[in-house]
């Protein structure tokens, strides 16, 4: 299992962050269960079951055409999503679970629940997220807070949202690289005005946040401070 440090909280509320490789990561997506109960993981599940066959590595699940198609799981992945579905379902107010195409990311403040989880499971591939301990309580405490190894250049980090870039924004930091930098991309969107979601920039200080908040109007998500870790 490969190791990360958390140095920003996920979501904005969650310590610990598991990645596991899994085929069948969509049986857990949040919006197809039903109060909690991972109803809907159960549900493909159970179809996994009817037709396993342990002499197979591979479990076809025919889907449209007459049969003619088979999706293809890796018998590995549904003994994981059973174990998986077994160690979560009378848990859901310790835990969110996001699906990114074949990965499915358990966050959590329970430490215990995402490691004796891993443990259970057979994937060699799976990604933990974890703070340094010293850092918990300024992570915990802080608000939007990101955690990094030296004093930082830039003091904040401004997320935008789904509104068009302005030129007016790019120019500004073109005008001023002391007080601000963002990213080529980014950059290139607002003197374009396209699509900006998601794209950030940093600003120096307080004072010059102030000034980019004015620039930007309300196409902003969010705004993170860098904080020294040493600190």
């Amino acid at each position: 299992m490969k190791l990360f440090e958390t140095k920003k909280l996920h979501y904005n509320k969650f310590l610990y962050k598991l990645a596991i490789p899994s085929q069948v990561a969509g049986y857990f997506r949040t919006e197809f269960q039903r109060d909690g109960s991972l109803s809907y993981a159960r549900k493909k599940i159970d179809v996994l079951a009817n037709v396993y066959d342990n002499k197979k590595s591979l479990i076809e699940v025919p889907w449209g055409g007459g049969g003619r198609f088979y999706e293809k799981i890796p018998v590995d992945h549904y003994y994981d999503a059973i174990d998986i579905y077994r160690h979560l379902k009378n848990k859901s107010d310790e835990y969110v679970i996001r699906c990114e195409s074949w990965s499915l990311i358990v966050y959590s403040n329970n430490r215990k629940l995402l490691i004796s989880l891993a443990n259970k499971l057979r994937s060699r591939h799976m990604e933990f997220w974890e703070p340094d301990p010293e850092n918990i309580d300024k992570l915990l405490t802080g608000d939007n807070i990101i955690l990094v190894n030296k004093p930082p250049k830039y003091e904040y980090k401004v997320v935008l949202g789904k509104k068009k870039g302005l030129p007016s924004l790019a120019s500004w930091i073109d005008a001023n690289p002391k007080l601000a930098k963002i990213g080529d991309v980014a950059k290139e969107e607002c003197y374009n005005k396209g699509w900006v979601k998601g794209y950030y920039f940093f600003v120096r200080d307080k004072k010059t946040l102030l000034v980019a908040q004015m620039l930007v109007g309300d196409n902003i998500t969010k705004i993170y401070k860098l904080v020294n870790k040493e600190e």
